[in-house]
């Protein structure tokens, strides 16, 4: 299992991101099973259409996270019952450069997926018990 993180699909979807390639190869390896199932936690479905929606446009928003819902290589995992553990490790990290929702992300790599995340987010290096796959 692995967790899929923000940057990796909004660079998939935005063909202009520098890291599109490396995100079309990413989940080509999702679906060849590379990791087994992909964890898609729902904070990051939110925030991916958000940020759809503000670099390409609503409807690429609304598309994108239609395709997303059903696409069965990953699973869809409701966050609010990780909210407070990982509420408590973002207000003790005073030092990284990670959001709440990476919080929630690398909170659900660790309990869920031995750690591992998909991600182009080099922040989550500082993050102990994570393992950043590309």
């Amino acid at each position: 299992m692995i967790v899929i993180d923000t940057s990796v699909l909004v660079a998939y979807f935005n063909t202009r991101d520098i890291h599109h390639q490396k995100a079309k190869f990413a989940l080509e390896s999702v679906v060849n099973g590379r990791w087994g199932k992909a964890l898609l936690p729902e904070c990051v479905f939110i925030e991916t259409v958000s940020v759809v929606k503000e670099k390409l446009s609503p409807l690429a928003a609304i598309q994108i996270g239609e395709h997303l819902r059903r696409v069965h290589h990953f699973d869809f995992i409701p966050t609010s019952d990780l909210f407070r553990s990982a509420w408590k490790e973002f207000q003790s990290d005073q030092t990284s450069r990670l959001n709440f929702t990476d919080h929630i992300v690398a909170f659900m790599a660790r309990q869920r997926a031995g750690g591992k995340i998909l991600t182009f987010d080099s922040a989550f290096r500082d993050i102990p018990g994570i393992v950043i796959e590309q």
